[in-house]
Parts: structure tokens; C-alpha cells; sequence
């Protein structure tokens, strides 16, 4: 028994130690997906001893692999520096004590690859990266025109569908439709027209979206004396 007691007090013991020592980053996800020309956010937290009330955080980084070649980040070029007032398309919306987000602007082609958080403290040798970091993919969403029926120009009872389409996958994303910015009640990267009316003249928007960003693209059909022209806006 006195083992035993002896042994529960050294593991609650080494919990608490654990924690109190603890260095770290957190990416709750690895692989991100953002639409050129949306923001995206790249949500991030960090830990460090809180033995030591006393102890700070002095700056923040954010690296790029494709420019950075230090694995460590323990070098420049930084996508983000809190040292630095330079304006870009990178925005930190994280803070000194433990949220590290990373908001960015305008994602392009260029911006896709892994990105990594550091962190640095008033302590001597109290820094850490986060590694392996995030990956970033950046695809275009396209909306594109399917005719089921008919020849030809497009005629009142032709069907057709509105396909959204977004090649980089996610397992929280969705598919929300609206009809001139009013929302319709389906879902999914489809939308059917068994028989084209007059009535479903306007301009329809696919909106693609996931806890992270989201993106939209729209397409305008109108439909007048029996056919229907086309247009992505």
C-alpha cells in the first residue's frame, strides 16, 4: 500500500511538473483550403511554463516555408514579425498569451505551402516553433453550366445544372446556393433545373465555405423568349 501511495504522489507530481513546463504549438488542423482572392484563417494556439508569472512573450512569428529555408523559423523572411509595423496581406490576430491566428488577405496561387508559428520569451533560451506547421492549399471555385436537354439555344423546359465546384477538399466544407442574394433551401455542389421558366431568371451565387474561410462564385442566366443566355459575373 505504501507503494503504491508513493507512486500516485510521484504521478501527480510529474503532472503537475508537465504542465507547468510545458512548451508547445497547436494547429487544430494540418491541411487548410482557401479561395483565390478570400481570406483565410489559420487558427493556432500556443502554450509555455507558467511557473513563472513573470515570464512574457516579446515576439511573434510567423514563417513561410516556401521563402524561409530555416526549418526552425528562427530566421528571416517572416510572413509576419511583431516587430515589425509592415502592412501585407498577412494579419496576426492572435495575442501575446496564447491564441496565434493567422489572418490572410487576398490568398493567391503563391501562397499556398506550409506555414509555421514561433514564439519567443523574455527568458533566455525560451523559444519554440511549431513543427510540422500548417499547409495551405489555394484553388479557383468555379461555377459551370451542364445542359441535361435539348439542342441548341436554350429553351423554357430545357433542365440543366449549376455546378459548384472546388477541387481542394475539406471535411468541414458546404455548398450554400442563393438566388440575388437571397438564400435557396438546398445544399450540396448542385443545383437542378428539371424545366427552365421565366421565373428563374437572376443571378445565383455558390458560396463555398468551411470553419476556416469561405469563397463565392456567380452566374447570371435570364431567360427571355423562350431561351436562356448565360453570363459569369
Amino acid at each position: 500500500m505504501k507503494t503504491l501511495h508513493l507512486a500516485l504522489i510521484l504521478l501527480s507530481l510529474s503532472g503537475v511538473l508537465t504542465k507547468d513546463s510545458r512548451w508547445g504549438v497547436n494547429y487544430p488542423d494540418n491541411l487548410i483550403c482557401a479561395v483565390r482572392g478570400f481570406s483565410v484563417s489559420i487558427p493556432c494556439s500556443y502554450y509555455y511554463p507558467t511557473s513563472n508569472p513573470q515570464k512574457k512573450v516579446t515576439q511573434m512569428l510567423w514563417c513561410s516555408m516556401n521563402l524561409n529555408t530555416d526549418y526552425g523559423c528562427r530566421v528571416p523572411p517572416y510572413v509576419y514579425n511583431s516587430s515589425s509595423n509592415t502592412k501585407s496581406d498577412f494579419e496576426y490576430v492572435g495575442d501575446d498569451k496564447s491564441n496565434c491566428t493567422l489572418l490572410i488577405h487576398n490568398v493567391q496561387f503563391s501562397y499556398s505551402g506550409e506555414y509555421r508559428f514561433r514564439f519567443i520569451t523574455d527568458v533566455p533560451g525560451g523559444t519554440w516553433t511549431g513543427e510540422p506547421g500548417v499547409t495551405l492549399q489555394t484553388a479557383d471555385l468555379k461555377v459551370s453550366l451542364i445542359r441535361l436537354s435539348g439542342t441548341g439555344t436554350l429553351k423554357q423546359g430545357d433542365s440543366l445544372n449549376l455546378t459548384c465546384d472546388m477541387s481542394c477538399t475539406h471535411s468541414s466544407s458546404q455548398f450554400v446556393w442563393s438566388k440575388n442574394n437571397e438564400q435557396l433551401n438546398t445544399s450540396g455542389p448542385v443545383l437542378h433545373f428539371p424545366a427552365l421558366t421565366v421565373r428563374d431568371s437572376g443571378n445565383y451565387t455558390c458560396t463555398w465555405k468551411t470553419k476556416e474561410t469561405s469563397g463565392s462564385k456567380t452566374i447570371s442566366l435570364q431567360v427571355e423568349g423562350g431561351s436562356v443566355c448565360s453570363q459569369h459575373l
